[in-house]
């Protein structure tokens, strides 16, 4: 069994998404994974050492897929984690495709193409039921689970005296890497000034190296490490600390809600990071939440934009942020998270988190090699009838 995969190159989310699920269908004999794509995406794919081959490819660009399509004739399926038009163009060459979508309930429409998939996984971090209801009715088969991520307890239960930051993939062709760039500069540069520094033995700063690689801290220290890591040395570095700084994304979110952790969230640079800010705060989660509307030149975002309208929504704040000097409200902010408690916040937490569905990897594993298996039994009968 051949099965070639493919993520969004947007942010962490699509990728991590996409390793969990393959860890869980590695597990299983005689199956060859190979995955296609580029910037984030590719890089983390080669970091989790789960795939035998990689191909560089952008995936969101029909042309380039074009050039590439002799790669899809090889395989038997395809598997796509939020890659759209991925998904759309293997279904020319492959007979099976599987997507699944962390973003069912922000969407404004899905296209028609990518709701005739095999199988489309919803997971439901977020409820999404309403919204399915509305733009749903394209998909042939809609299979609800919940979210996509490892969802074990942690055993850890000390923490060290340690700050992580972490900005997340914070990587997209939906706007300008130097804009973003700039964002987290100047924002990590507000956070650490030096009695911040002083109040921690050591500050780990990670994210995609779009960012990492572009960031440069003015208060020097030796007790500061910035570096882009796998997803699984970024759990590990993520359970052990005693507090978190970090990007609103749904993976963040689901990874440390019952971590027990003290939370700061940073504003957001894309569109769904915007909206899940203002579900934390009605879930009355007590995160602290630095997000857009706290500025003067905010202006109301609405539901339901078509997503590059959305980023285009929020980029406008990042560029006002970047124009002007907000470090009071940022430092005034960050001493205020730390010298707060989210203890009484715990419990409320971790009902929520139980609430969830935690076999979402291995329903989507099973599901994808027992249909490819059952396909390709009947493939093999028919030719030798």
């Amino acid at each position: 069994m051949k099965l070639l995969v493919s993520a969004e190159a947007f942010g962490y989310g699509p990728i991590a998404t996409c390793i969990s699920i393959i860890k869980e269908i590695k597990k299983q004999d005689n199956i060859q994974l190979d995955f296609i794509g580029s910037g984030i995406s590719l890089e983390q794919a080669k970091m989790s050492n789960l795939f035998e081959q990689y191909f560089e490819c952008d995936t969101n660009d029909f042309e380039d897929l074009e050039k590439n399509n002799e790669i899809f004739t090889k395989y038997d399926a395809f598997f796509s984690s939020e890659n759209v038009n991925g998904a759309i163009f293997a279904q020319k060459y492959i007979k099976k495709v599987y997507y699944v979508d962390n973003l069912v309930w922000m969407w404004d429409k899905i296209p028609e193409d990518l709701g005739k998939v095999n199988a489309f996984f919803i997971s439901e971090t977020m409820p999404c039921k309403e919204n399915f209801k509305r733009v749903g009715n394209v998909i042939k088969n809609p299979i609800f689970v919940g979210p996509v991520r490892n969802m074990e307890e942690s055993d850890n239960k000390t923490h060290k005296n340690q700050l992580l930051i972490n900005v997340g993939g914070a990587s997209s062709f939906l706007f300008e890497q130097k804009l973003i760039n700039e964002f987290y500069n100047k924002i990590i540069n507000y956070i650490l000034t030096k009695n911040v520094i002083e109040k921690f033995d050591k500050i780990i700063i990670c994210g995609g190296s779009k960012v990492i690689n572009d960031l440069k801290i003015n208060n020097t220290s030796d007790k500061i490490t910035i570096v882009t890591l796998s997803h699984r040395e970024y759990l590990k570095v993520m359970n052990e600390s005693s507090h978190c700084i970090m990007s609103s994304g749904l993976g963040n979110f689901i990874e440390t809600l019952n971590a027990n952790k003290n939370i700061l969230y940073l504003p957001p640079v894309n569109y769904s990071q915007l909206l899940q800010l203002q579900y934390y705060n009605q879930m009355n989660f007590g995160f602290k939440i630095i997000n857009w509307d706290l500025f003067d030149f905010y202006k109301e975002i609405p539901l339901y934009l078509e997503e590059s309208e959305g980023v285009n929504r929020v980029v406008e704040n990042i560029n006002n942020f970047n124009a002007g000097n907000y470090q009071n409200i940022i430092h005034n902010y960050v001493l205020d998270y730390l010298n707060s408690n989210q203890d009484c916040y715990f419990k409320h937490r971790n009902e929520v988190y139980n609430r969830f569905d935690k076999n979402a990897v291995k329903i989507i594993s099973d599901y994808v090699v027992n249909d490819i298996r059952k396909w390709l039994r009947w493939k093999y009968q028919t030719i030798h009838l």
